[in-house]
């Protein structure tokens, strides 16, 4: 069993409380010729997965249609995984594996601090997206299930978007698997290395209905104090509890409140 910081966290909030529901909150003016940054935000765009995107893996992460025809494609999330089987797949994803070729769900059992929720958590994360210093920025999205993490990710230039990559845990995992050695264990491992310079997190999620979610008078500044920001990925964080969750319409908005 494989422990991240991510999942320990997740595994705290899980034990401490219920998750709450995120504000509602209204976003600030957004220019009237803004464009979303985030390409094929709405997720309707692409053949087995979605185009700008991760991957979907069919376990943990899935395409589908939203019971709503309005609404179109969303992201479904389950976290009610064991962790074993879900390293053991996301590595013949991140070898090519089709998620329509995705392992049926292993049951899980109580207390559940084994599956994804209580450890890693299911991590999501777009394409890079170009942003210039000294801009704000407003981030949405709506929301279905429980309570989730959001983080804009701020990068001095792009790097692997590779299934996996910015998931250290996995990658220590990956790494011996194609060694063919066994797991390391304590301080017996190379540390894994982040690229970004900056991460802003904001909360959504914790309602059983599709509702909006963003930062209460709060933009993002990616080159505030990191002025060789030029890239920035959103990465969708569902963990605890163990369940389902829905995510759609990811919105980034230059804002026309530059720093002084």
């Amino acid at each position: 069993m494989r422990y991240s910081f991510a999942g320990v966290l997740g595994l705290l909030i899980g034990l401490c409380a219920t998750s709450p529901a995120a504000p509602e909150l209204k976003a600030p003016e957004i220019p009237k010729d803004a464009k979303n940054l985030v390409p094929n935000g709405d997720f309707e765009k692409g053949d087995y997965t979605p185009d700008f995107w991760q991957h979907v893996d069919g376990l943990t992460a899935y395409w589908v249609k939203d019971p709503d025809p309005a609404r179109g494609k969303v992201i479904k999330f389950d976290t009610d995984i064991l962790q074993s089987q879900g390293y053991e797949w996301w590595t013949k994803i991140a070898g090519g594996a089709k998620p329509s070729e995705a392992p049926k769900r292993i049951p899980t059992v109580e207390p559940k601090y084994d599956t994804l929720a209580g450890l890693d958590g299911v991590w999501y994360w777009s394409d890079y997206i170009p942003v210039e210093r000294g801009k704000a920025y407003w981030l949405t999205l709506d929301v279905k299930g429980p309570a989730i993490l959001v983080w804009l990710v701020g990068y001095p230039e792009k790097g692997s978007t590779a299934f996996g990559s910015e998931a250290g845990a996995f990658q220590e995992y990956l790494k011996t698997k194609k060694l063919g050695k066994p797991e390391p264990k304590g301080r017996d491992h190379e540390p894994f290395i982040h690229n970004y310079k900056w991460k802003g997190r904001m909360d959504a999620g914790g309602s059983a209905e599709w509702k909006t979610y963003s930062r209460k008078a709060k933009p993002f500044r990616p080159t505030s104090v990191t002025p060789d920001v030029k890239f920035v990925r959103v990465m969708i964080y569902p963990f605890w509890p163990p369940g389902e969750y829905y995510v759609d319409n990811v919105k980034l908005y230059e804002l026309d409140d530059t720093e002084e």
